[in-house]
């Protein structure tokens, strides 16, 4: 005998009811994997905006100082 049984919702649908849960298992899994990825790919934009932030900083501050400079 499986560990699979099923169960009369109305009077035409079987509902697949599985004993061991893997397919919640796998579906935790899966929503967990896919949070993973968003993380990583939210921490890699993060660096490249703050990277971005700090090279438009410093060229701003170069610029101000020469124009201060030619002054």
């Amino acid at each position: 005998m499986s560990g699979t049984q099923y169960s009369i919702t109305g009077p035409m649908f079987k509902k697949k009811l599985d004993k061991k849960g893997q397919g919640s298992a796998e579906l935790i899994l899966i929503t967990g994997g896919l949070i993973v990825i968003i993380l990583l790919v939210g921490s890699y934009i993060s660096n490249i905006t703050d990277k971005t932030q700090q090279n438009l900083n410093s060229l701003l501050k170069e610029e101000r100082d020469f124009l201060l400079n030619k002054i």
